[in-house]
């Protein structure tokens, strides 16, 4: 479990919720069923126009997502890399076909390396394992769009909650000021779950996700660099050195999820 994640998300929350008990004020009265549904349902309506069906049943695994710990392994790929440019500069390309026969072996390394071992040569190789990398990254952008749209959705429809419940207010025309004024205050609870919602929820999920999708780009593209290292027949220390600065990635992104 992402820990960074969750205490983010309690900390945030609880901290406004805090900040608004030193005010004087209740959290019972924050509690409008009416702001929910407005603020709530209404961006989850217009999400469903914008987006269609493939897309939207991919938000609950999004929100599951931001919670799971991130795997680093730029240092086992590294060196799995190595070795691989250690078997074919001993036993030739062809040998590299047995040696990512493993199950384990990532999908992406092994299409590059069965790459090589047909003869492809290293710009094609790299031109296919782009494409790859695009196609995945397109997914991803348009999924993680969602979070955005979302972040821009709730504090419009807060809004819309708050002109509602302005409505309400004054068409019912009450000459009580103590009873106005609270009728506008809960009037204003909507426009607090949509601007929260925004800034505490959505926008941070968004920014979370693409900045992993720019690490998972940086180690695919390293894995490209590799993979047309060993097709032109790089030294395995040489590589070793050349990729060593990945590693960068790999510490960044352990402090990130710790």
């Amino acid at each position: 479990m992402d820990l960074l994640s969750v205490i983010g998300l309690i900390a945030g929350v609880g901290f406004v919720l805090y900040g608004y008990i030193m005010e004087g004020g209740s959290l019972a009265s924050l509690g409008m069923l009416s702001s929910t549904f407005i603020v709530f349902g209404g961006s989850f309506g217009a999400l469903c126009l914008s987006y269609g069906m493939k897309q939207v049943k991919k938000l609950p695994i999004l929100f599951i997502e931001i919670f799971k710990e991130p795997k680093v392994t730029i240092s086992e790929t590294i060196d799995f890399l190595v070795r691989l440019s250690q078997t074919a500069k001993e036993n030739g390309l062809l040998s590299l076909e047995k040696a990512v026969s493993d199950g384990n072996v990532d999908p992406f390394i092994k299409r590059g390396i069965l790459s090589v071992v047909d003869g492809t040569d290293a710009e094609k190789i790299s031109e296919i394992m782009q494409n790859d990398i695009y196609v995945y990254e397109q997914d991803r952008i348009l999924s993680i769009s969602m979070l955005d749209a979302l972040g821009g959705y709730t504090p419009a429809f807060g809004m819309v909650g708050t002109i509602v419940g302005m409505i309400h207010t004054l068409s019912a025309g009450s000459s009580d000021a103590a009873q106005l004024t609270q009728a506008i205050s809960i009037a204003f609870t909507a426009t607090l779950y949509g601007v929260a919602a925004a800034n505490l929820i959505f926008i941070p999920m968004a920014t979370k996700l693409k900045n992993r999708l720019a690490d998972y780009r940086l180690e695919k593209e390293m894995i490209i660099n590799a993979v047309c290292s060993i097709r032109n027949g790089i030294n395995p220390k040489m590589l070793k050195e050349q990729l060593s600065s990945y590693l960068i990635l790999g510490s960044k992104s352990a402090k990130r999820s710790s």
